[in-house]
């Protein structure tokens, strides 16, 4: 019977009790003997999982009256699994999610005190906590979904709080360094929050971009240009900042095979009431693989190829080779009006085109059902592209799309679906 245990004590480093077949034996019947039946243990058998498969783990979100609470679980099969809450590792509110590929971890953040723990999966499917660290005493205030596995004793976790990278060791889970990011890149900046990409960056040789835009909350507000920050993943170190005024909050990734990087609007900026004061909106900006900043020669418009509709914003790659979705706002079910508030289009009232990046032409409107705002890129695992749609009820199914951007549903989740990673 596969048992998920959360254990007492921190683990250090599974990979090394690996090493040491005697070791791990003993440590398996001692938890078992000491745990059996301490209510710290998870019983994993409804999601039925089989020894010896492929296994991911997935994280998602359920609003309740009192506030979010997340779950992570895992399953062999992302098409035909259920999963049920119980048997899953709960953490309240903003929580986050990071994995590498394949490595047999994985790691929690907790907003309660903004830090990290990774948990480690044994072949036998049991889950142990292993060790933790707080990013608190970095002065972080707030965890976004914004962390990089650059290699498997070096991470990057980006903090919009102080406008800093923190340099995390993913096997010893110790904070090894910080540095700064430029002042537009920390929160507070001119007044305004600073808004970056969530979970995607590209990284071309020793380079990350990464691009910010600019809200303020309280006004509904915004700064109409996008900058963008280039540091050097080998040295820990800036290597240039720049700005664009030909779109605002160009922060949403598409990221090619080839390197190049596309960036659109971001779906926070209906929350500025400004926006929604003019007629059209939604814009997109690229990056060249490699080069110092955005490309110039790039025209960054697009609405003007829809017919009968002046509103498109976000972006994520889609299934198919150079081609990315983005959201356009069926203005017959939702004005776009700032007399409304910015909260209601989060709401499913969105299209999704897709459109050719490199040559910015758009293809026309896809068979999605009706979304909210956010668009993301699909999870690549395994050769297929996986994402998620969304019913009324709040309940999301993972999808498979086919290269043509066909779908087949698989899992519902009872909430939204944040993360998914192949763990095993």
């Amino acid at each position: 019977m596969n048992k998920m245990h959360l254990s007492m004590t921190n683990k250090k480093n599974v990979a090394k009790r690996y090493k040491n077949q005697f070791f791990r034996l003993f440590a398996l019947l001692l938890s078992l003997a000491t745990f059996s039946c301490n209510d710290d243990e998870i019983d994993n058998n409804g999601n039925q999982i089989e020894e010896g498969k492929d296994l991911y783990a997935i994280f998602y979100r359920v609003n309740t009256p009192d506030g979010r609470l997340h779950y992570t679980t895992l399953v062999n099969d992302l098409m035909t699994a259920e999963v049920d809450p119980s048997k899953a590792i709960e953490t309240a509110g903003n929580a986050r999610f990071f994995a590498p590929e394949s490595e047999g971890y994985f790691t929690i953040g907790d907003p309660a005190d903004y830090s990290l723990t990774r948990y480690d999966i044994t072949e036998d499917n049991e889950i142990w906590e292993g060790q933790k660290f707080s990013m608190a005493n970095e002065g972080v205030t707030d965890l976004q979904n914004r962390n990089i596995f650059l290699s498997e004793t070096k991470a990057y976790y980006i903090d919009y709080t102080q406008g800093q990278i923190i340099v995390w060791n993913p096997e010893e889970m110790v904070i090894t360094k910080s540095f700064d990011l430029p002042e537009q890149l920390r929160d507070g900046y001119q007044g305004y929050w600073t808004a970056m990409p969530f979970d995607e960056f590209q990284i071309v040789g020793n380079r990350l971009y990464i691009p910010v835009g600019w809200l303020n909350w309280d006004n509904e507000t915004y700064l109409d240009k996008t900058g963008l920050a280039i540091v050097d993943i080998e040295n820990d170190a800036m290597i240039s900042y720049s700005e664009d005024d030909r779109c605002p909050m160009a922060v949403m990734p598409a990221i090619m095979e080839n390197g190049d990087a596309y960036y659109g609007t971001s779906y926070y900026l209906p929350f500025a009431t400004p926006s929604r004061e003019k007629e059209d909106c939604g814009c997109i900006l690229k990056v060249e693989a490699g080069a110092d900043g955005f490309d110039q020669d790039y025209d960054p418009n697009y609405m003007d190829q829809i017919d009968g509709y002046r509103v498109g914003i976000s972006l994520g790659k889609s299934p198919k080779e150079n081609h990315g979705y983005v959201r356009v706002l069926d203005t017959d079910k939702l004005a776009w009006s700032p007399e409304l508030d910015g909260r209601d289009y989060y709401g499913l009232s969105w299209f999704t085109y897709e459109i050719n990046l490199p040559e910015q032409t758009v293809v026309g409107k896809t068979d999605l059902p009706y979304a909210g705002s956010y668009v993301g890129s699909p999870y690549f695992i395994d050769g297929q592209n996986y994402g998620s749609i969304q019913n009324e009820d709040g309940n999301s199914t993972i999808i498979n799309y086919a290269p043509d951007g066909s779908y087949t549903e698989g899992i519902t989740l009872p909430g939204s679906l944040m993360g998914i990673q192949k763990v095993r």
